[in-house]
């Protein structure tokens, strides 16, 4: 079966399931330096940090006034078990993306593919964190 642009959701779902986010888990070799990094270097919120000592954090962006806020989970694990995960992550800023890019270069952030517009209409650069996994930053072109 092929998804077409426009075509409904099965009916058999009904309509009480209501997605409104996803909050991808990072392996990570230390939570706190992980989110450390994202606080200070992407500007993140610390959301919570948790255990004794930590071993899980979730990292916010976004107050939800211009859509859900962006949520990252991270989950530390063995050294040799947080490796990069093979996807990338592709987080929506609304606008300004190449100030945003500008900002990250000045922090010395690993940048990846500098800011390109891409025939699907987005604006996007993409960075590399310290634990390997991909972040891609998106705008409207």
């Amino acid at each position: 079966m092929t998804a077409k642009a426009g075509v409904s959701a099965a009916p058999d779902l009904g309509t009480l399931h209501r997605f409104h986010g996803v909050q991808p888990v990072l392996p990570v070799s230390d939570v706190t330096r992980a989110a450390r990094w994202f606080r200070d270097v992407l500007g993140f919120e610390l959301d919570f940090i948790a255990g004794e000592p930590p071993s899980y954090a979730r990292v916010k962006k976004g107050d939800g006034s211009h859509g859900d806020p962006v949520y990252l989970r991270l989950w530390q694990c063995n050294v040799r078990d947080a490796g990069p995960w093979r996807g990338e992550i592709v987080i929506c800023v609304g606008n300004d993306i190449d100030g945003l890019h500008a900002a990250y270069v000045k922090r010395g952030v690993a940048i990846v593919e500098p800011p390109v517009s891409h025939p699907w209409g987005l604006r996007e650069f993409a960075i590399r964190e310290p634990d390997g996994h991909l972040l891609r930053f998106a705008a409207e072109a």
